[in-house]
């Protein structure tokens, strides 16, 4: 017995070492440690790596090394590179592109202003250091060319990786980062020209994490856990960026940087992400990827302009499935069953079967590439019983209630409609249920919420119908107050049958779950439908719905019999008045529409108080107003203390809700002169017109007490930390901005919860 115990030992410690060693991966970087590869290290460190069971290696960058021919040869599992990848995939070498960090490039060419070189062409016969792949990179190549400079022109010195080496004169120029080098030549009192690709419009993509083909195809699950992984590292990198300098500070720091130009570096590269400016991080587009490619062709890089695409760029939304499940959906074929009268989930338009059902069968088939067709369900089930087909079928199910679950499964909600009330014109909004005591409400037997309000609400007369039809025809006969359904299906209906009585009152806090089922037998089916669910992205979700939103609010009049009583002149000056009534209020209709976009793009799309763009246009109003008028204004910048805690305590939607409450919350108690914005995260600005410090001072205080004695629904007192700065003349919004940033920055680090004027 002990014999066989140590046996079972033995085979379990063996399968775990070849377990680790299978997910043992190396990654390679490109330049040396610093906050550049930030989300790599808070990725290890806090563990998000080793929750997917994944070991891995995060190694330097020295000039021996070919970043691309490691991955290939095995010797590195994973690299960062720059857009010269792109060279590298039209030279057919099989490199599989996983994420851009950086939105913009950070790579710049810098000299002293004591070497006089001040335009690119002063380049010409100097020593230019730089690393091989920035020297390839798409844009640093294409601003050099682009002034008609040659490579030959220019002697390229490999990297040092030594600042020192620009200072002392051994080169006359070299590669490096916005991030890094300017900031150590401020902090020294040296003055610097910069030579950045973007100004001359070259902006490419940089911190490329890619792969090989190889490792695409034999370890996708890997890579996609690997992907998962990075970004989250990522997120977590620039939501925290002094944690996380800290870190890099500690036990990254082969440079030996200082804390303060690791956070400089941090706060530079959260920039350069663009996520503030709504990218989602790592983002990589194809129009992107070939305008490099084309331009690489352009400067004589390649000639293979009908280069294949295909798997370079890693879909990190494409559903990874195991073998059994790939199987499955490789040799099978799949039938949607749909009720073609079905409005807006399945019907026929322009003798084409469309709605919410067929849009979310395509959306399916992009992730997880399952080939179907759709087949219109027949009244009478035994016909369909009989009916021996090689398909698998499925169909949408919008009420779990009313499934055979000893036959049937089903999938998580792939979208969710809110429900609503329909009534006739001259009934007042809905707001809550609890109004209509005694009232008759109309709902379909079927319906999945019938049970739960019946319950709820048991001093409302419930009235089951059979059909819509059967329902607005109550309503029309006034037998009951209004109709319950999702409003999708009320506003499709009153569109169809013309119903210009009716109107949606308002909406229910319920939604119709729209989920896929099908026979019991085939649960790899919905197992792999759940995989999925989670990919679909919240714009996916609402670009199917808002497709389909035709709610009607207005009443629309007939105004038939006029046509048949009076004289034709009559007619044609009525004809004339309203054709312009509709023209004056369709101009207007677009007034308010651009009005309302233009709004809209001004609005934080959470807190719906104005975003940084709108922040930043008022800002600069108000000192053109300050040169004009003289007046005096005031900003105040604060920032909510320890909000990562509420995040990782009780969750970003609580989250959420505390930066949409204090939003409010401040808007309601300024001056309807000052205006508020947010600035990114949980930090907020508010603008003070014909303001001095000293005023903004004792506003921000009584602030400061008033979010500090609010509830919030965290158990315990939220805080901010507030900086002032006043308008001085010869300021830069910029200057302006920056000092009341620095003095929120000092309130941080001396306690937090007060207010300082710099």
């Amino acid at each position: 017995m002990k014999f066989r115990n140590i046996f079972f030992i033995i085979i379990i410690l063996i399968s775990n070492l070849f377990s680790d060693e299978k997910n043992k991966i190396t990654l390679q970087l490109d330049w040396l440690h610093q906050f550049q590869f930030a989300g790599y290290y808070i990725a290890k460190e806090k563990g998000f790596y080793k929750n997917y069971n994944l070991n891995v290696d995060i190694r330097e960058f020295s000039n021996d090394i070919n970043l691309v021919d490691n991955v290939l040869n095995n010797e590195s599992t994973y690299s960062i590179g720059k857009s010269s990848l792109v060279i590298d995939r039209i030279n057919n070498k099989d490199i599989v592109l996983l994420a851009a960090i950086y939105q913009t490039s950070p790579i710049t060419l810098i000299s002293l202003k004591s070497s006089n070189i001040k335009t690119l062409h002063d380049l010409k016969n100097k020593k230019l250091m730089i690393t091989s792949d920035a020297k390839d990179a798409a844009s640093i190549n294409s601003m050099i060319k682009s002034q008609g400079i040659m490579s030959n022109d220019i002697d390229f010195i490999p990297h040092s990786f030594k600042l020192d080496d620009l200072i002392s004169g051994k080169i006359d120029a070299m590669g490096c980062y916005l991030s890094n080098e300017p900031y150590l030549l401020e902090n020294k009192n040296i003055e610097f020209n910069l030579f950045t690709p973007s100004d001359y419009g070259f902006d490419f993509y940089s911190g490329i994490l890619f792969t090989s083909k190889n490792e695409l195809n034999k370890n996708p699950k890997r890579i996609k856990n690997f992907y998962n992984a990075s970004i989250k590292g990522w997120n977590y990198a620039f939501s925290n960026i002094e944690e996380t300098a800290k870190l890099i500070y500690e036990k990254y720091n082969t440079q030996n940087k200082t804390l303060d130009s690791l956070i400089y570096e941090g706060q530079v590269l959260k920039k350069l992400s663009k996520t503030e400016e709504g990218e989602y991080l790592g983002f990589i587009d194809y129009k992107k990827i070939d305008e490099i490619r084309r331009l690489y062709s352009v400067l004589g890089f390649g000639n293979n302009t009908s280069i294949e695409f295909n798997n370079f760029i890693f879909n990190s939304q494409k559903v990874i499935l195991n073998k059994l499940e790939n199987n499955y959906v490789k040799n099978n074929k799949f039938s949607l069953l749909i009720n073609k009268n079905n409005r807006p989930f399945s019907y026929f338009d322009n003798n084409q079967i469309t709605g919410i059902e067929v849009d979310l069968l395509k959306l399916i088939s992009k992730k997880i590439d399952v080939k179907y067709n759709i087949i219109e369900k027949p009244k009478n089930p035994l016909i369909f019983n009989n009916l021996k087909t090689n398909s698998v079928h499925l169909e949408f199910n919008y009420s779990i209630d009313q499934v055979n679950l000893s036959k049937t499964i089903y999938s998580k909600p792939l979208i969710k409609i809110p429900m609503g009330i329909a009534t006739s014109h001259d009934k007042n909004i809905i707001t809550n249920l609890s109004i209509l005591k005694g009232q008759k409400l109309a709902i379909l037997k079927n319906s999945h919420i019938y049970k739960e309000l019946k319950s709820k609400y048991n001093y409302i007369d419930f009235i089951l119908v059979d059909t819509k039809k059967e329902a607005f025809s109550l309503i029309y006969k006034e037998k009951v107050f209004g109709f319950i359904d999702n409003i999708l299906s009320l506003s499709h209906h009153m569109i169809k049958e013309k119903l210009s009585t009716v109107k949606i009152s308002g909406t229910l806090p319920y939604n119709l779950e729209v989920r896929v089922s099908t026979n019991k037998e085939n649960f790899v089916l919905i197992d792999v439908i759940n995989k999925m669910i989670p990919l679909i992205k919240s714009e996916e979700r609402e670009e199917i719905a808002k497709k389909y939103q035709l709610i009607i609010f207005e009443k629309i009049n007939d105004y038939s019999w006029i046509y048949k009583y009076i004289f034709p002149l009559l007619l044609a000056i009525l004809l004339i008045l309203v054709i312009n009534s509709k023209m004056r209020k369709e101009i207007r209709k677009r007034k308010n529409a651009e009005e309302a976009l233009k709004d809209y793009a001004n609005r934080d799309s959470l807190t719906k108080i104005y975003n940084r763009a709108k922040i930043d246009s008022v800002i600069e109003k108000e000192i053109k107003d300050f040169k004009i008028l003289k007046e005096p204004f005031s900003i105040i910048f604060f920032d909510i203390d320890d909000f990562k805690l509420i995040n990782d305590n009780f969750g970003h939607i609580k989250g959420d809700n505390v930066l949409i409450k204090i939003s409010s919350l401040v808007t309601v108690n300024i001056r309807g002169t000052d205006i508020i914005g947010r600035w990114g995260g949980e930090e907020f600005i508010i603008i003070l017109p014909k303001t001095t410090s000293d005023k903004a001072f004792v506003f921000a205080n009584n602030l400061r007490e008033l979010i500090s004695n609010n509830n919030f629904d965290i158990n315990k007192p939220l805080t901010i930390s507030v900086g002032i700065s006043e308008y001085s003349e010869n300021d830069t919004k910029k200057d302006l901005i920056k000092r009341a940033d620095e003095a929120m920055y000092y309130v941080k680090k001396q306690g937090k919860n007060a207010v300082k004027i710099l």
